[in-house]
């Protein structure tokens, strides 16, 4: 039987930090994409003077790579967040978010749809999402 109390950490610094299970997800996926690039190169023969030749900043691609890792687990922690955050909006308020941002519905769509004006529409967006940043902020 699966446990769902599993916790999900990750090594920072010598600190275990909890994390959700799509950001662990995420960094291990991260690191065994390098692990296998590295392995990549390393059948390739691909070496720092090569890279040299070829006018590849191996520095550039190490700080990009590294970047790229924290910027994805930032962005899924960030996503977990604000979904955790829009089921906490009432009903109305849910569903326009959701139609807009999640469905891809554009205001003149929802507002012929719903028969509300677009203008209304765009006021109550605006109104929700400084509601969803005040939460966000909490």
């Amino acid at each position: 039987m699966e446990n769902h109390d599993t916790e999900y950490t990750l090594l920072v610094g010598k600190k275990r930090i909890p994390v959700t299970q799509e950001v662990y997800k995420a960094y291990y996926r991260c690191r065994d994409r390098e692990k296998y690039l590295d392995k990549l190169a390393e059948e390739n023969n691909i070496s720092l003077e090569g890279c040299a030749e070829k006018g590849i900043s191996v520095e550039y691609i190490i700080a990009t790579a590294e970047d790229s890792m924290e910027d994805a687990i930032i962005l899924n922690e960030m996503i977990a967040r604000m979904l955790r955050c829009v089921k906490m909006l009432d009903g109305p308020d849910r569903r326009l978010i959701v139609e807009l941002y999640l469905h891809g519905k554009s205001e003149r769509q929802m507002s012929r749809e719903t028969g509300v004006p677009q203008r209304t529409i765009n006021d109550r967006k605006r109104k929700i999402l400084s509601k969803l940043k005040k939460l966000m902020e909490k």
